[in-house]
């Protein structure tokens, strides 16, 4: 019996990923990428506090910029199986909206697939979506409609971007990011 619940555990963690902030502090994985890789001068910070991580900045429109992001890289096929993605956050940067984008190539001119949300109030949120609810984009705009689940298996980047067309201040803190 103890051999069948462990060979459970290992299968139901082999698809799908969590990352857990708040207890786990596992933010050495994820890397700023802001858009002075394309001549802008928006600026950002990730810092780890005691119950989330903070991702803060200022976006700037000067040199066509206007993007900050953190990001990470996962083994490619992890979240075929996933449905729901889950986030729990707080921000008060109401008036700004972010995203989570998925990428199956690490060219920024090859289309992607990005979910966006605004804020409703500074206190914690958790906001829980079917996968298939993340828009087709290129370069930060649309392009088509939902995504398919198949497109999953070849996910290898996340990241979490503030590219609303706005300039200014910005501020999220992220308890956790749940791929199910």
């Amino acid at each position: 019996m103890k051999t069948v619940f462990i060979l459970m555990a290992l299968l139901s963690s082999a698809s799908g990923i969590v990352f857990n902030f708040g207890t786990q502090h596992n933010t050495e994985k994820w890397r700023i990428v802001n858009d002075g890789v394309m001549g802008g001068v928006s600026t950002s910070s990730l810092t780890e506090n005691d119950n989330a991580i903070l991702f803060k900045g200022e976006t700037s429109l000067d040199n066509n910029g206007g993007f900050a992001s953190i990001r990470t890289l996962i083994e490619k096929g992890r979240l075929k199986d996933c449905k729901t993605m889950t986030i729990r956050f707080k921000s008060s940067s109401t008036h700004r909206t972010f995203g989570l984008s998925l990428k199956t190539s690490q060219r920024y001119y090859i289309p992607y697939h990005k979910f966006t949300f605004t804020p409703k109030s500074t206190d914690w949120e958790e906001l829980k979506i079917n996968i298939t609810e993340f828009k087709h984009y290129r370069i930060s705009e649309i392009i088509g409609e939902n995504m398919p689940l198949e497109v999953l298996k070849e996910v290898f980047n996340i990241a979490l971007i503030v590219s609303d067309g706005k300039a200014g201040d910005f501020n999220i803190e992220i308890d956790y990011i749940k791929f199910e």
